[in-house]
Order: structure tokens, then C-alpha cells, then sequence
């Protein structure tokens, strides 16, 4: 406990520049990760990480010095290039933009392992620490290393709250801005520009190899939560720099444990967490939401039945007998079928068979009047044949609300308490409309 209130208070310098550092960089990776996530060209920010490798050499080479700007501007320089060079070879040629991708990527990337063999052979002690460019090394930031991590978070948020407008229509629906006169290219460009720049501050932290995860990996999170921009920026910002936080600290508080690959770790987690529990669209939810879905169709059909077996004078009693000879049930799904429905106080038994409730009948004789609506529906609008309407009824009459129902009705000219009970099934055989 004594060591994570010195971690959270920031007490030891040295932590105040990594754990600092990280959280700008987590944050802002994943605010601008969603535009190019939102834009499904995740794979940009890979490419471009991957093409500052020789751009970082070369700017040694010609500064002689390792300062975080120096090497931060030729970064930044080689992967604008990257995205020029990708944007030239899938213009100029039948080559696709994946595969075009893959080829600078390759390139760039070999032709920096390349340089950094070279300068490791021929410069002593002067090129020590331009290999934690690939694998990152978060416990190697100097002061001026963090100095460079604020200017650039604060001008990435300065432009993105500037031409935030701009870029949501550019985002969302590309010719729709152009259409109201944004200029799409330099929005274009403008996400290309606030991607170089995340990504050139902070491959020293977390390495080339990686820092493509934080630019990908927060916005995926944050989806599972919301379909609102605003709060997909704000989580994927939170998920980013909790992700950093988090692993400067597994960092501190473990000794030889890297910065880089524990907040890579955490973001994972967190993405994977969210993927299974975020509401309405976690995997969990969804699993559950489809079990309720199947429990609810399954008990309407069973009072549905119900009420149409005393409609047609088979009496009020019923078993699984009766009801499967026009909705199937076979014995274990029957016996949770009734339990749920017993608990609910939809149906009774009444000695060796059941009966429907007054709520019970009502809701039954609810459901089966949707049917029909339906069926009434696609006969007259749809021009379906009488013999087919039923299977489709089948599925639709659990789905049907009051405001469609309502509105169905209008469509076809009849009045809310309209009984739809002799309109189609007393025009045909009961067996062509409900087979057995």
C-alpha cells in the first residue's frame, strides 16, 4: 500500500516522468486511434509505426545527438512519407491498399534494421538506447522525453477540438462533407498528421512494435460501450491512459518489468472485459439476451395455442399433448416452459392438465391477434399467398409492437379494436393455415 500512495503522489522524480508520460500517451493514442478505427484503417497506424524505425536513424545520423524533438520531427517525417509512398502505389498501380500496407511496412521497417546495425557497429556509447525505439523503454524517459509528450498532446487536442466538426463529418460520411463544403483532403490529412504525431512520441515508451496496440486496441474497448462519438473519444482516451497509468506502476512496483509491454497487457484485458460484460453488446449480454428472446417465444406459443385450442372448442384443459399437435414442444423444453409461466401466474394446473389464467388468456389471445394482423398484412399489401403468410406470421407476431400494430393498421384502413379472428383462417382449411 506505502508503495502505491508513493507511486499516486508522484514523489519519486523518475516515476513522475515515466507514469506521467505514459497517461499522456495512453490518452491521446486512443482518442486519435478512433478516427482511423472509425474509418477502418486501423492498419495505418501500424504501418506508420513500423515506418519511423529508419526516419529516427536518419535523424541521428545527420543531427549526431539523440534530442527527443530531433528524433521525434524524423519520425514523424518517415511516416508521413509511409502514407504518401502507400497512397502513390495504390493510386498508380493495380496493387490494393492492404497489400500496399504491407509492402511499406516491410520496407520501411527492414531498411531501419538496416541503419540501426550500421550505426551500432560504427558509433560507440553515442547510439546506446536508439534500439528501445523497436520494444520501447519507458524507464529510459528523461525529463525532456515528457516536455515533448505534453507539447505534442496538448497540439493534438487543440486540433482536434478545433476542426472537431470537420472530422466527425469526414468520418461518418465522406460525401456528405463534401457536399457542405469541407474540405476533405486537408481533414484527411489533418487525422494522418495528429496519427504521425501520436505515434512519433511514443515509440520510445512502448516500442514501434506495439504502439500500434494503443492506437487500435483502446477504440475497439470503448465501441463495445457506446455508439456516440463523443463518449467513444472520452473512453477510448480513459481506457488509453488507465492502460499506461497501470503499467508504468506494475513497472515500478516489479523489478525488470517493462512499461511497454504491461500497458499493451492491460489495454488487451480491458478490451477483453469489455467484450464479454459491456451492455448490449458484450457477448455475455448478447448470449443472455438471445436465451430471454428464445424463453419469451416459447411461453407466447404456448398461450397463444392455448387460446386458439379453446377458440376452436378443444375446451380450456390442455397438456403437451394437445398444444404439440399445433406448436411442438418436446418434454424438457415443456417442463421449463411451464414452470416460468406458473411463477408468472399465466397458466394453472388444474389436475393432470393446465389452464390459462385470466392474465394468461389475455396475453395469449394478444399474441394471436398479432398473428393474424400479420397475416391479414402480407395477404393484402404484400400480395403473398394465403398458404404462406402463416410461416411468416409465426416469427412476427413476437415482434410486432404497439406503434407498428398501430401503424399496420392505418395502412390498411381499420380501426384499432379491429378483430382479425374470421378473417383469414375461416377462409381456407384449418390445416393449410396451421399445419399440424
Amino acid at each position: 500500500m506505502d508503495l502505491f500512495l508513493k507511486y499516486v503522489t508522484l514523489q519519486d522524480p523518475n516515476v513522475r516522468y515515466v507514469a506521467l508520460a505514459t497517461l499522456l500517451l495512453g490518452g491521446v493514442s486512443g482518442a486519435v486511434g478512433s478516427f482511423n478505427f472509425l474509418r477502418k484503417k486501423t492498419l495505418v497506424g501500424e504501418t506508420v509505426a513500423h515506418s519511423m524505425l529508419p526516419g529516427v536513424l536518419i535523424a541521428f545520423l545527420l543531427s549526431g545527438v539523440k534530442n527527443p524533438y530531433v528524433l521525434i520531427t524524423g519520425a514523424a517525417i518517415s511516416g508521413w512519407l509511409s502514407i504518401l509512398l502507400v497512397d502513390y502505389i495504390t493510386q498508380q498501380s493495380k496493387i490494393k491498399g492492404d497489400s500496399a500496407l504491407a509492402i511499406v511496412l516491410s520496407s520501411f521497417f527492414g531498411f531501419g534494421i538496416v541503419l540501426l546495425t550500421v550505426i551500432q557497429s560504427n558509433y560507440g556509447g553515442e547510439q546506446s538506447g536508439l534500439d528501445h525505439y523497436i520494444f520501447g523503454n519507458a524507464a529510459a524517459m528523461t525529463p525532456e522525453d515528457s516536455t515533448a509528450f505534453a507539447w505534442v498532446s496538448g497540439l493534438v487536442l487543440i486540433l482536434v477540438l478545433s476542426f472537431y466538426h470537420s472530422i466527425k463529418s469526414v468520418v461518418f460520411n465522406l460525401e456528405y462533407a463534401d457536399a457542405i463544403g469541407i474540405n476533405v483532403k486537408f481533414i484527411d490529412g489533418l487525422i494522418s498528421f495528429i496519427t504521425i504525431l501520436s505515434i512519433s512520441v511514443g515509440i520510445k515508451a512502448v516500442g514501434i512494435v506495439m504502439m500500434s496496440a494503443l492506437l487500435i486496441i483502446p477504440p475497439t474497448a470503448a465501441r463495445f460501450w457506446t455508439n456516440r462519438l463523443v463518449r467513444l473519444l472520452l473512453l477510448s482516451g480513459f481506457f488509453g491512459a488507465l492502460a499506461g497509468w497501470l503499467g508504468a506502476f506494475v513497472s515500478y512496483s516489479q523489478v525488470s518489468m517493462p512499461t511497454g509491454p504491461w500497458t499493451i497487457v492491460i489495454i488487451s484485458l480491458i478490451a477483453f472485459i469489455s467484450m464479454l460484460f459491456a451492455p448490449k453488446r458484450g457477448v455475455i449480454y448478447q448470449r443472455w439476451s438471445k436465451l430471454l428472446l428464445k424463453r419469451r417465444i416459447n411461453e407466447e406459443n404456448l398461450l397463444k395455442t392455448a387460446v386458439q385450442n379453446e377458440v376452436r372448442g378443444l375446451g380450456k384443459l390442455f397438456n403437451r399433448r394437445s398444444i404439440s399437435q399445433r406448436q411442438f414442444f418436446e418434454q424438457r423444453l415443456w417442463n421449463r416452459t411451464v414452470r416460468r409461466l406458473r411463477r408468472k401466474g399465466l397458466i394453472k394446473k388444474v389436475h393432470t392438465g393446465f389452464t390459462l389464467s385470466t392474465e394468461g388468456r389475455s396475453y395469449g389471445a394478444e399474441i394471436d391477434r398479432r398473428h393474424k394482423i400479420w397475416e391479414i398484412y402480407l395477404q393484402r399489401r404484400m400480395q403473398m399467398s394465403i398458404n404462406l403468410v402463416h410461416d411468416e406470421a409465426e416469427t412476427m407476431e413476437h415482434f410486432l409492437t404497439p406503434e407498428i400494430e398501430a401503424e399496420i393498421l392505418g395502412e390498411l384502413g381499420l380501426c384499432s379494436r379491429f378483430n382479425p379472428l374470421l378473417e383469414i383462417h375461416e377462409l381456407v382449411p384449418d390445416n393449410l393455415v396451421n399445419p399440424v
